[in-house]
């Protein structure tokens, strides 16, 4: 095992990220952050650093020059390139121009009408009943339906049987791997072959790889066009100097929005209807007040960021927080931290629908600079449709039973049971 890269620092919080107490209290532990005067933690266990306050996450995000992606967003250290937010430019520009042009406003519009559609479809499937696991029944399914949509392939075998089980199961563990120590030798091929998340990892990488070869078929003989679905944007889409997407990228590509587009905005769906749940006045105000729901979903974004943090990693010895830090060293920006510094929101733990929209905008949920997530417009799309679908709908809307954490993520926070009733007309 390699030596240690990291080490306790005076008045330095000490955190564990993966143990209970932190995936309890995370927020108590930002609070502290902030309250000492000294937003910069360690971790032992992790052998790595965070990062807690605002203007400190967005000082280390506008220096492309020192903090980068190469080695991966997770705690581990990439071996080879992945895409998007672990790829820095010129590399990372080439690829964003080509996601521009398949990732697009128009292209999210376009599927509004089938989103609506699904929506509803789900509510009518279960309303009779007067109660549901919501974050099963929507919160899952809705974002995983729009994912694949866009990627072009559908959500059940030929047999009719739903996917979804085991791509979640692939991906719970995949994600869950992220912030994992390596000196405990957390990878795929390290895990039981038979575990289902390990499983659900195999199949889901298959699936994509028979997409691909589906489109590349369909696209020759003249079956599908070009704009027929992502895939086939992205196989017939040039770079700025005529380059291409490899193979791998485009598989790379595809498990990627899987996971970004699906689990965080699964996340902040059932996230929006605890709060609207839980915040006095706050369902019924929203419910007679659609205006409110931007702001809803920006503040629960706020106040309920579904990713923890992501890692960079420093090209050269730096200095953090009066700490001198090694070369290649991972650190985490904490983006639920920095939504709840004191210094950038007032009243920072206050679930508040008065807020000035774009103040509370500055969140660092969709993260911020080069890497700014490309899916925020489609998340809020999902949001809007979802808070259209389910408020004027589920009338007298209510917790139903014990509301469950989801803790099998440590890098993710959110819901994984929202049971809800409401009243049958």
């Amino acid at each position: 095992m390699s030596e240690p890269k990291t080490h306790p620092v005076d008045g330095w919080a000490e955190v564990d990220f993966n143990a209970e107490p932190f995936l309890t209290d995370f927020k108590g532990v930002y609070e502290k952050l902030h309250s000492s005067g000294c937003p910069f933690a360690h971790s032992s266990v992790g052998d790595h650093y965070a990062v807690g306050k605002h203007q400190d996450i967005m000082d280390i995000l506008k220096q492309y020059d020192v903090w980068k992606s190469k080695f991966g967003p997770a705690l581990g250290y990439l071996e080879t390139p992945g895409v998007l937010v672990s790829v820095d430019p010129p590399e990372h520009t080439f690829e964003v121009r080509i996601v521009a042009d398949c990732f697009s406003k128009e292209v999210f519009e376009s599927l509004r009408e089938d989103m609506v559609q699904f929506v509803n479809e789900q509510i009518d499937s279960f309303y009779a009943d007067g109660e549901v696991d919501l974050h099963e029944a929507i919160s899952v399914t809705f974002p995983l339906f729009v994912i694949h949509k866009l990627l072009g392939f559908p959500l059940q075998d030929e047999d009719g049987t739903s996917r979804i089980p085991w791509i979640r199961d692939g991906l719970i563990t995949s994600v869950g791997m992220m912030l994992a120590p390596q000196n405990r030798e957390a990878s795929v091929a390290s895990l039981d072959p038979s575990d289902p998340g390990v499983v659900g990892i195999m199949r889901t990488q298959q699936m994509y790889i028979d997409h691909l070869a589906d489109c590349k078929e369909k696209l020759a003989s003249g079956e599908w066009q070009n704009d027929t679905n992502i895939v086939c944007r992205f196989l017939t889409t040039t770079g700025p100097d005529g380059a291409m997407l490899t193979d791998e990228k485009i598989i790379g590509f595809m498990g990627f929005l899987e996971t970004a587009g699906s689990a965080t905005t699964t996340i902040m769906l059932s996230n929006i209807i605890y709060r609207l749940l839980t915040e006095e006045g706050a369902y019924e105000r929203v419910r007679n007040e659609t205006h409110l729901f931007p702001i809803t979903i920006e503040e629960t974004l706020r106040l309920d960021a579904p990713v923890q943090g992501l890692f960079r990693t420093n090209d050269t010895e730096v200095e953090l927080g009066g700490c001198p830090i090694q070369a290649d060293t991972k650190v985490m920006l904490l983006w639920a931290s920095g939504n709840l510094d004191p210094d950038v929101f007032e009243d920072p733990m206050k679930f508040d629908l008065d807020r000035n929209i774009s103040k509370v905008k500055r969140h660092l949920s969709f993260g911020y600079g080069t890497h700014f997530c490309r899916g925020a417009p489609l998340a809020r799309m999902e949001g809007e449709i979802f808070l259209n679908a389910i408020l004027p709908r589920l009338k007298n809307l209510r917790l139903n039973g014990e509301v469950e954490m989801e803790k099998r993520i440590p890098v993710l926070q959110g819901i994984r049971k929202l049971p809800i009733a409401w009243d049958v007309e």
